[in-house]
């Protein structure tokens, strides 16, 4: 039997734009009472604006929920103003696209945040407000990137085979107490992620094309039936579906392929071989010094008739000489 969303209070993160945003005017539009959640606070105030078209209660509330009091901040705007929670819908997220190697530790560290912690830590915190009804929902979106890996997106792979592994396993924990979890899997949707995604440097911004993308509304609309059925992962096109039901086969595939690249030279190791800087002992038999403890010609034992000059030897171990 369907859950009836109508007339229940919901959270929305990451709603500013993209699928938050079409979700926050898909639920209005079904009578639900909204707090848009998101650092944007123009956009966010845009969202919020269009939303008040319908009869219901809008609230906006712009932060960032990478910090570390943005969860009970949360919790106390949504007590004071909508005296209770249905609903959450945790959906702020950032891209990433380019090899594992070059990423920084703070790129690392807003991905998984914004991705994966965030959701945990305001989830953790709202559970006691939901599990006050009877019924109630949270809707995490992840990604199609959950059900295989691909190359040049390891940590993103990471943030989001961890929002499906935390909704099944929040599904499995608390249904019992009437809470329903689902996880909305997308594929690729014409959303501002790929114009706002992190990227290494020199990397190119990917753009793929149309015709395997979908809209952010029809997204929403997957993401509201899935709450109403209460299913346990929902895709939006028939291209995510065919991926999540033939995903078995991507890792296996991908190790052939590696499989036989790896009979060709391997380019990166000795790329990064060349930047290392050669052993002081190397320096020292290549230039001909005489080894240590051996008499020099001046008669003074253990000194080099011609001492290694610090000059030189930066020259030789320079890390970008070598890479000109």
């Amino acid at each position: 039997m369907k859950w009836k969303v109508e007339r229940k209070c919901a959270i929305i993160t990451g709603a500013a734009s993209g699928i938050g945003r079409a979700l926050a005017l898909e639920l209005t539009r079904r009578n639900v009472h909204v707090c848009l959640v998101d650092r944007d606070a123009d956009k966010l105030q845009a969202t919020a604006t269009a939303c008040r078209q319908f009869d219901v209660l809008v609230e906006d509330f712009a932060v960032d929920l990478t910090e570390p009091d943005a969860p009970a901040r949360i919790y106390q705007h949504v007590l004071s103003t909508m005296g209770g929670l249905d609903v959450l819908i945790n959906n702020a997220g950032v891209g990433y696209y380019g090899s594992f190697e070059p990423m920084s530790a703070e790129q690392i560290e807003t991905l998984l945040s914004v991705n994966l912690n965030s959701a945990l830590q305001l989830t953790n915190t709202l559970l006691p407000l939901l599990l006050q009804n009877e019924r109630a929902h949270v809707q995490n979106v992840s990604s199609i990137y959950a059900m295989f890996p691909t190359r040049r997106s390891a940590a993103y792979h990471a943030s989001k085979y961890g929002m499906l592994g935390f909704s099944l396993a929040l599904r499995a924990e608390y249904a019992r107490y009437g809470l329903g979890v689902s996880c909305l899997c997308p594929g690729f949707v014409r959303t501002e992620l790929f114009d706002n995604m992190l990227l290494p440097e020199h990397q190119h911004r990917p753009a793929p094309p149309n015709w395997l993308t979908t809209s952010p509304e029809r997204a929403a609309k997957r993401a509201v039936r899935a709450m109403q059925r209460n299913q346990r992962i929902a895709t939006v096109t028939w291209l995510d579906w065919a991926i999540h039901r033939c995903s078995w086969l991507a890792t296996p595939l991908l190790d052939l392929l590696n499989g036989l690249e790896r009979r060709r030279p391997h380019e990166f190791a000795k790329r990064q071989l060349k930047q290392i800087p050669m052993p002081l002992d190397k320096v020292i038999e290549k230039e001909g010094f005489p080894p240590a403890g051996q008499h020099a010609s001046n008669g003074e034992a253990g000194l080099a008739t011609s001492p290694i000059s610090p000059t030189n030897t930066t020259s030789d171990v320079s890390p970008d000489r070598d890479r000109e």
